[in-house]
């Protein structure tokens, strides 16, 4: 039996962390310019203008900048610092406030365009992406590609694999077994003498007794592929309370068509 390799999650995560690599360097970069309000730059005289017209609403004199705006706050305005020792009680006289002047968005502001848009279109394109891992996983993945899946092995019918012959003892699991395949090969024969296809063999037994090897030669034997599912015991004494694994590898194999499938 040759094992069907399942593509791996990896390509889908790597998709996750570029996509937020880029984010982080769009808001450290492109957003930021984009997003800062406009500043036009005038000169002293027209600053000292729309003093005496008392249109100045708030000022910020940092360094050799002075950057105000005007009455109505719509508009901010940046100048050069002159000599000027009368300029603070002219400004204190039309009403001018002293404050720092903020030109970047506000917070929501700032998260709706920096984070929430920019960020559906990646959303919407790996909720695709999983949707196709997922049919190719043959299973119910969670959202993102983070969980989910039967946890099954697929094998396929190979012309090399396992025998009876390659499992030492187990005569009667082995006998039992080979009527199971010859039923599959030939089932009128059975059906003219009132038999019919047991749903199913449980191989009971400690590890290392040869339930897995005789499990791939029934399936190579049979032409069948091969639904290998690791369980820690068959819960709930086969399917009994708390156990929702099951429907999961059954879906699976109903994907790849006809198969034996082998719980572990």
């Amino acid at each position: 039996m040759q094992e069907v390799k399942k593509p791996s999650k990896r390509p889908l995560i790597c998709y996750y962390l570029a996509a937020l690599l880029i984010l982080m360097l769009l808001n450290m970069t492109f957003f930021p310019a984009v997003l800062e309000k406009p500043v036009q730059d005038v000169t002293y005289d027209q600053f000292m203008s729309m003093t005496y017209d008392k249109n100045v609403g708030q000022v910020e004199i940092e360094g050799d900048e002075i950057t105000f705006t005007d009455k109505a706050a719509e508009n901010i305005y940046r100048t050069t610092v002159t000599d000027d020792p009368g300029r603070t009680d002219r400004l204190f006289e039309s009403g001018a406030q002293f404050q720092e002047i903020d030109t970047q968005p506000g917070l929501l502001t700032s998260i709706l365009v920096g984070w929430v848009l920019p960020l559906l279109p990646f959303l919407l394109i790996g909720y695709f992406l999983n949707r196709r891992m997922k049919k190719a996983m043959g299973g119910d993945g969670m959202m993102f590609g983070m969980g989910g899946g039967s946890g099954a092995k697929v094998y396929v019918p190979s012309s090399t694999g396992i025998r009876f012959a390659d499992v030492a003892g187990e005569d009667e699991a082995k006998e039992l077994l080979s009527e199971i395949v010859d039923f599959l090969h030939d089932p009128e024969k059975y059906r003219q003498i009132g038999a019919k296809l047991p749903k199913g063999a449980l191989l009971v037994g400690p590890p290392g007794t040869g339930k897995t090897l005789l499990a791939k030669a029934v399936a190579r034997r049979g032409q069948r592929a091969l639904l290998l599912h690791r369980r820690l015991r068959v819960c709930g004494d086969v399917r009994g309370p708390g156990c929702r694994q099951g429907p999961r590898p059954v879906q699976a194999g109903q994907r790849e068509g006809p198969m034996h499938r082998v719980h572990r």
